[in-house]
């Protein structure tokens, strides 16, 4: 199987694929583009964006493909050569599928690539050539599939020995900034399209290669499992996201994330960025390779379900902070600071009351992956409530073993013992194997912590590990909690319990929390707030105005619904004791000091 990408059509945002098979194939020959990507569990019919789909035979003569599904194709005569070639529309701004104009093209395969059923065990070729544009705009290429022969640029030809390799290394093309490092002897790159001018990559370089190095330590190897690894970033205005591949990770982020040469601070934003990395590097051994079974071979013109991703995406979303402290990154306190904002994420949801984490996984198809303005009463995420149960976890078997075991220990022994046997996890295994390797049962714990909505003992496991952990009542949506090196002031204040933004000069509801007083008093999504009694309001004023009012003291509320005005009087309530806020106990014996040092660094109890 040989392919040829083209993007003379960048105006346009279309891909020109060909595919030839300089083989006999009989009548009835299917061919299939994927339904959905791995790591993204959602279905998106990337076939959708495919157009003038034509085959020609041997004889340059145009057959039928008949269309069986809404992404497979039968050939309807025996050939002894083909050659399929169509156009696929790439204006979607995601790591999870393809885009393209005059200034970069991005694409993962599965958004462009048909296979050849029955013959994806087959070697597959990639032939990438330099078009008018790119050589204009001086366009390199940046990915980790093996290469048969390129030029200095990276255009030419690349081979992967199956399909699914073939699909799991992403091409970003672009004059993008590189810059590399190595990580035990293993080549690292960074390439940055479209980044703001005066960025430090080389203190990006110097953080990144610390986590790595980290990582790798973390899972008892000399080297990473991989002879290459591409970081790929796409710079935008405001982005965030991820997703991982067997020797690459697709990257979003926000210019202002980055830092520039001269600031030496850790900001915000840049911690968030090291986290993404950090995240999505873990991933080569949790998801990429340490895998639920039923993503070994997974079917890929469909759902496949799993319990098990509070697990691979949970534990990877505690490491991706973890490790960021462990590695030198950042301070204790300000990974302190994540931890409690990740909390506040998750207990400012009524969705951890209905959802537990493994139904969560279970459902990520249809509710995780298209939340509406009810998500917020409904779901729990596994990778927030997942990183809190790995947290919950990890210190409860430090807890029983007196600091022997962790789940450092459990993480490499599924590595170990199923990722390197090419061994997937199943359902409900996760239990048996930390109980082989902590030598206690924990079956309690997982009933309650994966299986149940209960919230999770976090505040009793954090104190014994010298963390002072505190709830305060939310008022106002825009809260977060964090690190704080003295106790919080309880604020008995009234909370109206909806998420609201900017609309205009008004103030737009976008979630009303179950229960809330916003709820008894009948608002919802879409609502227009405009006054509380009688004066005008906008988002950025509402929960400072709330918030002064007595708790006795029921306003009306006016708004718009579907262009009608509306008044409504609210019964205030105190807010949830929702938002978290962290500290380091300085007052505790060296014993939990001691165990806490172990934790945050990894170093061994002193008897």
């Amino acid at each position: 199987m040989f392919y040829q990408v083209a993007f003379n059509n960048a105006n346009a945002h279309l891909f020109d694929v060909t595919l030839s098979i300089d083989f006999a194939l009989e009548a009835g020959q299917v061919f299939n583009l994927p339904n959905w990507i791995p790591g993204s569990y959602m279905i998106r019919d990337f076939s959708k964006n495919i157009s003038k789909l034509k085959a020609v035979n041997q004889l340059n003569e145009t057959i039928e493909l008949k269309k069986m599904t809404k992404s497979s194709w039968q050939l309807t005569q025996s050939v002894s050569k083909l050659d399929i070639s169509y156009q696929v529309y790439a204006w979607d701004l995601s790591v999870r599928t393809a885009h393209l104009d005059q200034h970069h093209a991005f694409f993962n395969g599965s958004s462009l690539f048909l296979s050849v059923e029955g013959y994806e065990e087959q070697p597959h070729q990639l032939a990438i050539n330099p078009t008018e544009l790119a050589v204009k705009n001086h366009w390199k290429v940046a990915s980790t599939m093996p290469v048969k022969h390129v030029d200095e640029s990276g255009f030419g030809e690349y081979i992967s020995e199956n399909y699914e390799e073939l699909i799991d290394h992403p091409f970003e093309i672009a004059n993008f900034d590189l810059i590399e490092f190595d990580v035990y002897g293993v080549k690292h790159q960074m390439v940055f399209t479209e980044a703001p001018d005066r960025v430090d990559y080389q203190r990006i370089a110097d953080d990144v290669k610390k986590i790595c190095e980290a990582e790798v330590k973390m899972f008892g190897d000399s080297k990473p499992p991989f002879e290459q690894y591409i970081f790929m970033t796409l710079v935008l205005k405001n982005g965030f996201g991820g997703l991982e591949h067997r020797s690459s990770t697709a990257l979003h982020c926000s210019a202002s994330d980055l830092p520039l040469l001269g600031q030496k601070q850790m900001t915000e934003g840049y911690r968030t960025f090291l986290s993404l990395c950090c995240h999505e590097y873990f991933h080569n051994w949790n998801v990429k390779r340490i895998k639920p079974a039923v993503f070994v071979q997974p079917d890929l013109s469909g759902e496949v379900y799993t319990e098990l991703l509070w697990f691979f995406e949970g534990v990877t979303s505690y490491y991706d902070e973890l490790l960021m402290v462990r590695s030198g990154v950042i301070k204790e306190t300000e990974y302190l600071d994540m931890l409690a904002k990740t909390i506040t994420r998750v207990m400012k949801g009524k969705g951890r009351l209905k959802q537990s984490v493994a139904e969560s996984s279970f459902y990520a198809w249809n509710k995780f992956y298209k939340q509406d303005e009810n998500a917020i009463n409904s779901i729990v995420s596994y990778y927030a409530k997942g990183a809190m149960v790995a947290l919950c976890l990890d210190l409860t078997i430090r807890k029983l073993t007196n600091g022997s075991k962790s789940l450092d220990d459990v993480m490499v022994y599924v590595w170990e013992n199923y990722a390197k046997k090419g061994k997937g996890i199943e359902e409900g295994e996760i239990e048996s194997i930390t109980e082989k390797v902590v030598g206690r049962n924990l079956d309690d714990f997982f009933k309650m912590a994966v299986y149940s909505t209960e919230d999770l003992p976090v505040e009793s496991l954090l104190t014994d590990s010298a963390i002072n952990c505190q709830f305060v009542s939310q008022t106002s949506h825009e809260q977060k909690g964090g690190y704080s090196d003295k106790p919080v002031e309880q604020q008995l204040k009234p909370f109206l319990g909806i998420l609201h933004k900017d609309n205009g000069s008004d103030c737009e509801v976008v979630s009303v929390l179950e229960d809330s007083p916003a709820s008894q008093a009948g608002l919802s999504n879409g609502d227009i707030i405009v006054a509380i009694d009688n004066f005008r309001v906008t988002s950025k004023e509402l929960d400072g105005y709330i918030i002064k009012l007595p708790l006795e003291h029921k306003p009306t509320i006016s708004y718009f619904r579907r262009n009608r005005l509306y008044h409504t009087e609210v019964h205030l309530q105190v807010g949830q004791a929702s938002i978290c806020f962290l500290s380091l106990n300085s007052d505790c014996d060296t014993s939990l000091t001691a165990k806490r040092n172990q934790w945050l660094y990894n170093q061994a109890l002193r008897e």
